[in-house]
C-alpha cells in the first residue's frame, strides 16, 4: 500500500488544532501562585502588578517592613486585596528568610507555581578602590539570593509535583561593561553568575518539569537607580572623581520599567513553555548598539 503523504499531513494538521490551547490561556497566569522578591520597588513591583493583573495570587517580598506597609495599600487601591496579595519581609541573603518566604506562599495560597527573583543591590566603585565587604554584599544579595530562591522554590515544586517556572532578573551589564570608565565590577560579576546559575539549574530541574529562565534588562527608571551612589566608605575625593567620570556616560534612552516587567510576566506564562536555560535580553537594543542617538567623540574628555 502506497504511503499517502497528504493524508498523513492532514491528520497532523488536525491534531495541531485539537491540541492548541485557547490563545487567551497562553498569556494568562490565572489561579497561579507567584512569589516575587524585590517587589516593594521598581521592576519587582511592576512584575508583581502584572502577575496580579494576569490573575495570579502573589506574595511580594522585600527587606523593608516599612516599604511593605505602604506597598500593600497601593495594590489594594488598584483592586488587589489580601485575598490576592500579601507581603513577607525577606532578606534574600538569609537562608531562613527565603525558606520562610516559600513556606508562606504555600501556606497562604496553597502552592508555589512561579518564582521571580528581582531583588538586587548595587553601587559604584572601581575595582582598585572597591572594599571587599562591598563586593561580598552585592554578590551575596544578587547571586546567593538567587541561589537560595531557586533552592527553596524548586524544592517546594518537586515535593508538591508542581511544574513551575523560575525567572531570574539579570542584567546586560554581565557582558556589556558600563559606565564608560567602569565601576560596576561587583555588580556585573553577580549578574554573570546569575546567568550561569540559571543554565545549570535549568539542566537539573527540567526532569521535574520546572523551567528556569533569565530576563536581562539594561538601564531603567527606578527609585533604586535614581539613588544609586558610590560606595559610602570611599574617601570623598574618590567619590567626586567617580561622579565626574559618571557624567560622561550617555545612554541612548532609559526604557520604562514596564517594558521589562511585561517580558518577565511573559516568562511566567505558557507562552514560555518551550524555553528553559535561556537569557532573554530586554534592553531596547542596547546590547547590539542599536541606538537613535550617538554621542560625538568630542563629548569625551581628551587625553592629558
Amino acid at each position: 500500500m502506497d504511503f499517502d503523504m497528504n493524508a498523513a499531513n492532514k491528520a497532523m494538521l488536525e491534531s495541531y488544532v485539537q491540541k492548541a490551547r485557547p490563545m487567551e490561556d497562553m498569556f494568562s497566569v490565572r489561579d497561579k501562585v507567584a512569589v516575587v522578591t524585590g517587589a516593594t520597588s521598581g521592576l519587582g513591583f511592576n512584575i508583581a502588578l502584572r502577575l496580579l493583573q494576569g490573575g495570579a495570587r502573589v506574595v511580594i517580598a522585600g527587606s523593608s517592613q516599612t516599604k511593605g506597609d505602604y506597598t500593600l495599600p497601593i495594590l489594594e487601591k488598584a483592586g488587589f486585596g489580601p485575598d490576592r496579595v500579601v507581603f513577607c519581609r525577606t532578606n534574600v541573603r538569609e537562608e531562613a528568610d527565603v525558606e520562610k518566604l516559600v513556606e508562606t506562599a504555600g501556606e497562604t495560597f496553597g502552592s508555589v507555581d512561579l518564582y521571580v527573583n528581582s531583588a538586587a543591590v548595587w553601587s559604584y566603585a572601581h575595582i582598585y578602590d572597591l572594599p571587599a565587604e562591598e563586593f561580598r554584599k552585592v554578590v551575596d544579595t544578587n547571586l546567593t539570593g538567587a541561589f537560595l530562591g531557586i533552592k527553596y522554590a524548586s524544592r517546594y515544586m518537586i515535593e508538591h509535583g508542581v511544574r513551575g517556572k523560575i525567572t531570574l532578573i539579570s542584567s546586560n551589564s554581565a557582558w556589556l561593561p558600563y559606565p564608560v570608565f567602569g565601576g560596576y565590577g561587583h555588580y556585573t560579576a553577580s549578574k554573570g553568575g546569575v546567568n550561569s546559575l540559571a543554565i545549570e539549574a535549568a539542566k537539573e530541574l527540567k526532569r521535574y518539569g520546572i523551567m528556569v529562565n533569565v530576563v536581562a534588562p539594561g538601564g531603567m527608571v527606578t527609585a533604586g537607580a535614581s539613588s544609586n551612589m558610590c560606595v559610602e566608605s570611599l574617601p570623598e575625593e574618590k567619590q567626586d572623581e567617580f561622579y565626574d567620570e559618571l557624567m560622561v556616560w550617555q545612554t541612548d534612552e532609559i526604557p520604562e520599567v514596564d517594558t521589562v516587567a511585561i517580558v518577565a510576566y511573559a516568562m511566567c506564562t505558557p507562552m514560555s513553555d518551550g524555553m528553559t536555560g535561556d537569557i532573554v535580553v530586554a534592553d531596547s537594543g542596547m546590547s547590539h548598539n542599536i541606538v537613535k542617538f550617538q554621542p560625538e567623540i568630542a563629548r569625551y574628555p581628551e587625553e592629558e
